[in-house]
C-alpha cells in the first residue's frame, strides 16, 4: 500500500482483524451479506491455527442425516448445559452456536469441504458422534484443515476483499457516544492509518502465548504444558478493553489429554499412556486416580493436574504392552489404526534414551527414574496386582474389565503431562456475538469472535459432547458476527 493510500487512509463496511478460524469465516459471510470487507492480519499469512484442527463440532447436519446419525440440537444443548451446571455460560450464546454447526457442514460443503464422521471419528468412548473431519485433499498431508482455510481465503479474494498482511490493529475508533467508526493500524514499515468502517469485527484468538494472563486466569498453569499451536498473544484484550468492552472475570483453558513427548513421530505415546488397562502412578510412586478415566480427554486430565508436579507415569508389562501389538489400542486412536503393530519396537526404541520411557526388568530402577521411593512404587504395585487378581479394586473401583497385573518383565513407565489447546474468553459478548459493555449492552457495530469471546465454555471445557469446539466455535461464532455486522452495516441504524 502506498504512503498516499495510507494518509488517506480506507473506507469500508466491515473490517476484520484476524484472519484465523473465525476471521476468514466472518469476512467470508460478510461478504455473503453484501458489505465490502478488508481484513487486517498481523502475521504473514491468513489461516491462524485452524490448519492444525482435523475437525469441528457440528449436529443435524447433512452428513449425520445421511449416515441416520441422530444427535439432535435440543439434545445436545440439554447435555451441554448440564455438563457445565451454567457454571459461566451463556445459554443464549452456546444455544445459538450449537444451532447454527449442521448449517455451517453445509455451508462448507457447499465450497468443496468433505466430511467424514464414524466410530474413528472419536476421542472419548462416550463422545457423542458430532466430530465432523475434513478429509485429506492428499494422503500425505499433516493437516486436514489447512486446504479449508485456503479454499475461506481464496473466496475472500473473489468476492472483493481487500487482505492485509503484516498489518497491526492499534486501536478500535469510536465516537463519543461509543459507535465504532474504524480502525487504527500499523503496517510492516510501522506506518499508522485510518481504516473507516461501520463495523469492526475481533476475531484476534487467544492469549497462549502470554504467561502472565496465563498466570493471572489460571494459577495452576505451568510453562512445560505442551501445545502444537502458534500462540497468540492476546492483543484483542486491550483492543477491547479500551473501546469499552467488558472482560470476564475468567476464562477457559481448554486441555484435551494427557500428553507424552515433544516429537511427532512419537506421538503413539500419548494414546499408550491414555489406555484404560495399565497402572497410573504420580511422582510419589503411588496410584492416585481410577485408570479408565485417561480415555476421558478432559478428566483424566484433570486428574493429572491435581497430582505433585503435574506429571504422571504409566506403567506397563510385557504382557499389557503385546496385548497392543496383537488387538490394538482399547483408547481411540484417529487417524493412525495400524501403528498398534510396531509398538513394542516402537516403545523399546523410545526407551533408549530415558527421556520419555524407561524399560526395566525391575521396579527399583523405575522408582529410581521416576524420582520416588521404590517401596513406595513396590508396595503399590504389589496392591494393584491384588486387586487384579481379586477382580475387585478396592481402592478406586476400576472397571474389573480393565485390571490386569503388572507381572511379566520387561516392564515399563511412560511419563506424561498435561496438554493445553487454547484459551477461551474473557471478552462478553451477545448471542449476536456483539461486544458488550459492563452494563451488558451492546457496543455499537462492534462485534467479536471465536475463542476471544466468552460465555461458549465453562470452568472445563465439554468434550465429551461438543468436541472439536475450537474450531467449531471459531467458525460458526465467525459466521454469526460476519452475518449481524453486514446487516448492521448497511442498515439504515447505521447511517
Amino acid at each position: 500500500m502506498s504512503e498516499k493510500q495510507k494518509l488517506n487512509s480506507i473506507e469500508t463496511d466491515v473490517v476484520v482483524i484476524g484472519s484465523g478460524g473465525a476471521g476468514l469465516p466472518a469476512a467470508t459471510a460478510a461478504l455473503e451479506g453484501g458489505a465490502r470487507v478488508v481484513i487486517v492480519e498481523k502475521r504473514g499469512v491468513t489461516g491462524g491455527n485452524a490448519p492444525f484442527a482435523n475437525g469441528i463440532f457440528a449436529c443435524e447436519s447433512p452428513l449425520q442425516r445421511k449416515l441416520m446419525v441422530d444427535v439432535s440440537k435440543d439434545e445436545v444443548y440439554k447435555k451441554a448445559v448440564e455438563w457445565y451446571h451454567y457454571d459461566w455460560i451463556n445459554p443464549r450464546l452456546l444455544r445459538a452456536y450449537i444451532n447454527k454447526t449442521g448449517d455451517t457442514i453445509q455451508w462448507l460443503m457447499n465450497k468443496g469441504v468433505e466430511f467424514e464422521i464414524g466410530p474413528d471419528a472419536a476421542m472419548s468412548p462416550n463422545q457423542l458422534p458430532t466430530w465432523h473431519i475434513a478429509k485429506k485433499d492428499d494422503p500425505n498431508q499433516m493437516s486436514r484443515f489447512a486446504p479449508v482455510m485456503r479454499k475461506l481465503h481464496k473466496e475472500c479474494e473473489e468476492k472483493g476483499a481487500q487482505i492485509l498482511l503484516k498489518t497491526e490493529c492499534k486501536k478500535i475508533l469510536q465516537e463519543e457516544d461509543g459507535r465504532v467508526y474504524g480502525v487504527m493500524v500499523a503496517g510492516e514499515d510501522g506506518v499508522e492509518y485510518k481504516i473507516k468502517a461501520t463495523c469492526v469485527i475481533m476475531a484476534t484468538g487467544g492469549f497462549m502465548g502470554r504467561k502472565d494472563l496465563l498466570k493471572k486466569y489460571f494459577p495452576f498453569y505451568e510453562e512445560d504444558f505442551f501445545g502444537f499451536y502458534v500462540p497468540n498473544m492476546g492483543d484483542g484484550l486491550s483492543l477491547a478493553e479500551e473501546a469499552g468492552a467488558a472482560l470476564e472475570d475468567h476464562a477457559t483453558l481448554v486441555r484435551e489429554t494427557c500428553h507424552s513427548s515433544d516429537a511427532m513421530k512419537e506421538h503413539f505415546l500419548t494414546a499408550a499412556a491414555r489406555e484404560p488397562n495399565t497402572m497410573w502412578v504420580n511422582k510419589l510412586g503411588r496410584r492416585f486416580v481410577e485408570e479408565t478415566s485417561g480415555r476421558n480427554l478432559q478428566i483424566g486430565t484433570n486428574a493429572v493436574l491435581s497430582q505433585p508436579g503435574k506429571k504422571c507415569f504409566t506403567l506397563y508389562d510385557d504382557a499389557l504392552v503385546q496385548e497392543i501389538v496383537d488387538y490394538g489400542y482399547l483408547v481411540p486412536r484417529y487417524p493412525n489404526k495400524d501403528e498398534n503393530k510396531e509398538f513394542k519396537t516402537n516403545l523399546q526404541e523410545v526407551a533408549t534414551r530415558k527421556e520419555w520411557v524407561i524399560q526395566s526388568d525391575n521396579w527399583d530402577e523405575i522408582a529410581e527414574w521416576i524420582g520416588c521411593d521404590a517401596e513406595t512404587l513396590k508396595a503399590s504395585v504389589e496392591e494393584y496386582n491384588a486387586f487384579c487378581a481379586q477382580g475387585y479394586d478396592e481402592t478406586f473401583v476400576k472397571d474389573r474389565r480393565y485390571l490386569r497385573p503388572l507381572l511379566k518383565p520387561p516392564f515399563y513407565a511412560i511419563k506424561f503431562g498435561v496438554m493445553v489447546v487454547e484459551t477461551c474468553g474473557p471478552v462478553r459478548v451477545s448471542e449476536k456475538l456483539e461486544v458488550l459493555n459492563k452494563e451488558y449492552q451492546p457496543i455499537p457495530g462492534y462485534y467479536s469472535a471465536g475463542v476471544i469471546a466468552s460465555g461458549w465454555q465453562g470452568h472445563d471445557c465439554n468434550g465429551e459432547h461438543l468436541f472439536g469446539s475450537e474450531l467449531g466455535f471459531s467458525i460458526n461464532s465467525g459466521r454469526i458476527a460476519g452475518e449481524n455486522a453486514a446487516k448492521y452495516a448497511l442498515s439504515k441504524e447505521a447511517k
